[in-house]
């Protein structure tokens, strides 16, 4: 990992509220984060560009699924899905 200065965790974003690209980003950079890593690191432990990662955690568009996977799966992060037809 690089030396630099000491990376300031971030909260996450509501659990409550519905997902978008911005909160799943928000989500990866609050993981991020909270693990110390910056973005340059945690784009290598990804292997993506940090512009890439950079772009997930403002919530541009135009982001692949599998590098959403791929960068969660890195942070040790998982997405659910419930049943749209109980009412949990």
């Amino acid at each position: 990992m690089t030396k630099g200065k000491k990376v300031k965790p971030t909260q996450p974003p509501s659990f409550n509220k519905p997902i978008t690209l911005e909160t799943i980003g928000k989500f990866i950079k609050a993981r991020r984060t909270q693990q110390g890593l910056n973005t340059l690191d945690c784009a290598m432990l990804c292997n993506i560009s940090a512009h890439t990662l950079n772009k997930i955690e403002n919530g541009f568009e135009g982001v692949r699924l599998n590098t959403l996977l791929q960068i969660m799966e890195a942070l040790g992060m998982e997405m659910n899905m419930k049943d749209w037809n109980s009412d949990e």
